[in-house]
């Protein structure tokens, strides 16, 4: 009999393709990367990522060290059953007369780790690994899609902030642009250009960059210079790589151009900031 159930494993390689129930995955002390088509998603303790039933993807996992894993997945009947009772009344529910609801479509994307998903994520990795009962485990499955549910509402409502009339196409395209996003967060340190961008998120090249800035409040080359400056920052702070080693890591070509953005960004050229830990 199929039910919800926790992946909560440890390895340096795995991959794995197939597809299976709504799920959440989330991964630490190394990453994981999933492949959905064109999609492509970095997972890590910063972040976690929603799938929605039946989606096919392909996982790995290639770390020097070994990343944990807690991937939570839930069970069609079960979420046709929480969603049901959700929108059925007290009053409807003292006589069993449920809703019928087939399920729900998730925004797929990747989530910053904050909040109470993450609160509920952290909770059941420390559960998860002396043991949850079975009650505890049955109510942190509850608990964990209502979060999940209330997440996805507020996705939607964050939709609002593009200028268009029809809610489907407003979702659509959000959707749309979060899977550009999300391709820039695995490849920023690459030479990357804006028709590559537009094909992964099936836009033209007007679209992206218009609905881009309105979602992100930037272009994709403003959050790709975002990426590429933090990451060097974080290096010069924490490693004694040569400046130009780092700049050439984030990708730059040019050590001039690195300078310059970084001092736009931070307010100092990299060799300040290592000389005075900022």
């Amino acid at each position: 009999m199929k039910s919800n159930f926790i992946l909560h494993e440890h390895a340096k390689k795995y991959e794995w393709s197939g597809e299976c129930f709504l799920s959440i995955k989330s991964f630490y002390h190394g990453k994981a990367s999933y492949h959905i088509k064109e999609r492509e998603y970095q997972v890590d303790h910063n972040n976690f990522l929603i799938l929605n039933d039946c989606t096919n993807y392909h996982l790995t996992i290639n770390t020097a060290q070994k990343t944990e894993s807690f991937c939570v997945f839930f069970d069609t009947k079960f979420v046709s059953n929480f969603l049901s009772e959700l929108h059925t009344s007290e009053e409807e529910s003292l006589d069993f007369k449920h809703k019928s609801y087939s399920g729900i479509n998730f925004f797929e994307r990747n989530y910053r780790q904050t909040g109470e998903i993450s609160k509920l994520l952290k909770k059941g990795r420390l559960k998860s690994g002396s043991g949850m009962l079975g009650l505890e485990k049955d109510e942190f499955y509850h608990q964990l899609l209502a979060a999940m549910i209330r997440r996805n509402s507020s996705t939607q409502h964050h939709t609002n902030q593009l200028k268009l009339e029809k809610k489907s196409t407003r979702e659509e395209i959000y959707r749309r642009v979060f899977y550009v996003k999300d391709y820039i967060d695995c490849n920023y340190k690459e030479d990357l250009r804006l028709k590559e961008l537009a094909a992964i998120g099936l836009l033209s090249e007007n679209h992206l960059l218009r609905n881009f800035s309105q979602l992100l409040g930037c272009t994709p080359f403003q959050y790709i210079s975002l990426k590429r400056i933090r990451n060097a920052k974080q290096q010069l702070l924490t490693t004694n790589k040569r400046v130009n080693e780092i700049a050439f890591d984030v990708g730059y070509t040019s050590l001039t151009n690195f300078s310059t953005y970084f001092k736009t960004h931070v307010g100092c050229t990299p060799s300040a900031i290592r000389k005075s830990d900022i």
